[in-house]
């Protein structure tokens, strides 16, 4: 049902003095009354970017965390009416004011993104699930992966240190993010530079495995392959008992 415009006018003007605080009128309302709505809403956002971003708020100092929560209430207008996103936009609003400088710590963008991307994965849209089979020959059979997972480059290693042990250790770092099918958990794997190779080309569909190793062979300038097939399947093979990988295609 459409709003009329004067109950429109009016939430909005409530919206409006929830963030910035300025005074308002508003009709049916109690003299007194309205700092209290504006601290209760204040307060949902900011245990909202609390839960969603726990690391961070750990490790920023908290006069730091609590302005850049009120920086974000004050000065941005939310675009989502569900909660649950509402941390997304903090996130980009702390790239956008580039709090990472204003606040030194470097990594800052990176660590909220790897937070986020929990809650992203874990609530994102259920995908269908091919039909697979358990057994298969490795180097030969079309592998079955599932499919709610991210694939993500990092330049900070947020996703195996603690903030307090990475700012100089910037560099090039490769993350697995999948949901397991059963139960739904989250499930972070961290990638070396050849399996992300693999793995990435794998997903694509574009080959079979061995005939990727023989890509990563010359590429990666690899003089036993035996080994390198042994380390992949077993890479594999591992993610199969994790979840992510789910069979062989029939």
């Amino acid at each position: 049902m459409l709003l009329k415009t004067e109950t429109y006018e009016h939430q909005s003007q409530f919206a409006r003095y929830c963030r910035d605080g300025k005074p308002v009128k508003l009709p049916g309302t109690t003299e007194g009354r309205l700092p209290h709505y504006r601290r209760l809403v204040f307060n949902v956002v900011k245990d909202s970017l609390e839960s969603a971003y726990p690391i961070a708020h750990s490790f920023i100092k908290p006069e730091d965390w609590e302005e850049m929560t009120y920086r974000f209430f004050n000065e941005h207008d939310s675009q989502t009416p569900q909660i649950w996103k509402l941390p997304f936009e903090f996130y980009e609003f702390a790239i956008e004011q580039d709090f990472a400088t204003q606040y030194r710590i470097p990594f800052l963008n990176e660590l909220l993104h790897f937070e986020w991307l929990e809650i992203e994965v874990f609530m994102m849209e259920n995908l269908p699930f091919p039909t697979y089979q358990e057994n298969g020959n490795w180097l030969t059979d079309s592998i079955c992966f599932n499919p709610e997972y991210r694939l993500v480059k990092l330049e900070y290693p947020v996703h195996i240190k603690k903030p307090a042990q990475i700012a100089s250790e910037k560099g090039d770092y490769f993350l697995l993010i999948f949901r397991e099918k059963e139960t739904g958990h989250v499930q972070f794997v961290n990638l070396s530079v050849l399996f992300t190779y693999l793995l990435e080309h794998l997903l694509g569909g574009e080959n079979q495995l061995q005939e990727i190793l023989a890509d990563m062979i010359y590429i990666f300038g690899i003089n036993d392959d035996q080994l390198l097939r042994n380390k992949s399947i077993n890479f594999l093979q591992d993610l199969k008992e994790k979840g992510f990988v789910l069979g062989f295609s029939k």
